[in-house]
């Protein structure tokens, strides 16, 4: 990679089993490797997908059981190991590290934008909680989530009195995680809905499938000639040519009113789902 810097940080395991300088070698091994992707997927969040960064461990130095990690990542862009939580930084006071302390076992529902780079998570107690849009994004993350469950819940699962320390490259430590803390840092069950939105347009359309049995099996072709299911909540409609006082036939253009409810996940593609709400006239009539 060129026109990197290097950056170096180091996690420790303050537990009675790592007193004599040693660790489970799978749960540290997975918790390595997790340590890259969370640092890799958190780089193409916030720089975006052509951004690279590497990392390397280093052997680890006298202490509890230190590993130390050097990266290199591009002079441009955020640094994501800041936003994070494992090196100090100049810029927001919240850490992803932070704010799962402060999120503790609470679910996200939701996540909005509310301007000014701050995004408000909803959550399932109903209440909300205001961090830096780039950090909410990550905290909402689930390979993020699955990378500090391996990171930090699993290592210090089970012992007492213990902590997980992120320290710089001199050792001093700028973040600690105690072992209660720690189980709030589990994986979510899937990603969290980014955003729900709905519209309801006028459209010209026409019927390419039809089911005047049910709501559902029904199909349109958009304006833009595509074709899109929907079901039906016209039961008006359906009433009026099952009685044959409206003339129906798949050739016709329709006026309609067209619901459409988009649902964006995180690390997904929004879905949409559309509802026609009402067959306002056959065109030409």
């Amino acid at each position: 990679m060129e026109n990197t810097t290097k950056y170096v940080f180091q996690i420790s395991y303050d537990t009675l089993e790592t007193a004599n300088h040693t660790i489970d070698a799978e749960k540290l091994g997975e918790a390595i490797v997790s340590m890259s992707k969370v640092l890799k997927n958190a780089n193409k969040v916030i720089n975006g997908e052509e951004s690279e960064l590497s990392l390397e461990v280093k052997a680890n130095t006298e202490g509890s059981f230190v590993v130390e990690f050097v990266s290199y990542l591009s002079t441009t862009g955020v640094n994501p190991m800041t936003i994070l939580g494992f090196m100090a930084s100049t810029g927001p006071a919240i850490t992803v590290i932070g704010a799962l302390k402060q999120l503790r076992s609470r679910k996200i529902k939701m996540v909005e934008k509310a301007g000014d780079g701050m995004s408000v998570l909803k959550l399932s107690d109903d209440t909300d909680l205001t961090l830096p849009s780039q950090v909410a994004e990550l905290v909402a993350n689930k390979h993020v989530r699955d990378g500090f469950d391996a990171i930090i819940k699993t290592p210090l699962e089970g012992s007492t009195n213990a902590k997980f320390v992120v320290k710089d490259s001199e050792g001093i430590p700028i973040e600690t995680v105690s072992d209660e803390e720690a189980k709030d840092f589990k994986t979510i069950a899937q990603n969290v809905i980014e955003e729900i939105t709905d519209t309801i347009e006028r459209k010209e359309i026409y019927f390419t499938k039809v089911n005047f049995e049910s709501p559902t099996g029904w199909q349109i072709r958009l304006p833009d000639d595509s074709l899109v299911s929907v079901t039906m909540k016209d039961k008006a409609f359906i009433e009026r040519v099952n009685k044959r006082d409206e003339k129906f036939s798949k050739t016709a253009l329709f006026s309609v009113q067209l619901k459409t409810i988009k649902t964006h996940r995180h690390g997904t593609s929004p879905t949409y789902k559309r509802e026609l709400l009402e067959v306002v006239r056959q065109r030409g009539e």
